[in-house]
Parts: C-alpha cells; structure tokens; sequence
C-alpha cells in the first residue's frame, strides 16, 4: 500500500495488528521516563499510593530508559525507526510521536531541576509538584490514548505531537 498524505486520519485503512503492537511500543519510553515524577513530595504517588502497585512492573525498566543506555535507545529509535522508509508509516508516526513526547518531558524535568536550585527544594515545593504531576498525568493520559487508538488500528492524533510527526515523516 502507498502512502498518500492528502488522505484524512478517518479515510486511513486500520493497521495490521503487527503495526499496531510495534506502533504501541515506543510510547514505553516516556511513560517509564515520567514515574520518578510521581514521587517528589506530594507526588501522585504519595498521593495514591494504590497505583504503585499498578505501575511496578514499568519501574523495573526505569534503568534501560535513562542515562546513557536511554540517549541510545532514543537515537536507534530516531535512526534505525524513523529513517527507515521500509518500516511502515504507522509504526514511525507513532514512534516519532512517542520520541517527541519523550523531548517534552525532558525539557519539564530540567525545568523542574533548574526551578529546583534557583529557588531551593523547599521553594519550589508546590510548584514543584504541582508541575511534576501535570507532566505525569499528561504522560499517562497521551501514552493510553495512543495505546486505544493503535489497539483500533487508527493513527492517534495528539494536536501539537501530531503536528510535529507529520512533518517528520511525510510519507
């Protein structure tokens, strides 16, 4: 099947199932970068601690998803996913978005870490958690909606991340 961009998200065939699990994958990456937030103080899940349990099994992940093992991972992913013209269009979008997400956390946490020494831990407090928790709930709240929308075999269309993987990938 050729790709045509002039075809609206609706008019799109759903994608094989295969797609649909590789497409959902990638989104591990900022979903499992984004669960240290939910334990500053006054975190989600300090607030809740009921959902630890949920999410345990993607802690265990956290060491494959940061530092320099995690800067790998999303650079094989941009280079050897996204370049890759032989993968198909819904895995890449769905990989660019989730890689694009990831930068948008990035950029909240080292925001989170410079607010945190210019004003102090005890500063920053609120604002702080107010912050980190926002960052996680958008995290959650993109990652299942991608992850319903690839299970039906739909591109999941996020309005700025969409944007932005469109026009990485065009075709």
């Amino acid at each position: 099947m050729t790709w045509r961009s002039n075809i609206t998200p609706s008019e799109r065939p759903p994608a094989p199932w295969r797609e649909r699990l590789w497409g959902s994958l990638p989104y591990l990456l900022p979903l499992v970068s984004a669960l240290p937030l939910g334990f500053v103080p006054s975190g989600l899940f300090q607030s809740l601690p009921g959902l630890i349990p949920i999410f345990l099994p993607l802690l265990h992940l956290l060491p494959l998803v940061t530092g320099w093992l995690g800067m790998g991972l999303f650079f094989a992913l941009l280079f050897f996913v996204i370049r890759n013209g032989r993968i198909a269009h819904f895995v890449r979008f769905n990989t660019m978005q989730a890689l694009l997400l990831n930068i948008a956390l990035f950029l909240v946490q080292v925001l989170l870490q410079v607010l945190g020494r210019l004003l102090g831990s005890l500063a920053l407090g609120a604002v702080g958690s107010i912050l980190a928790n926002t960052a996680l709930l958008g995290v959650m709240a993109v990652t299942l909606y991608a992850w319903s929308q690839n299970l039906r075999g739909r591109y999941a269309e996020v309005p700025v991340l969409s944007e932005a993987a469109y026009a990485w990938i065009r075709y």
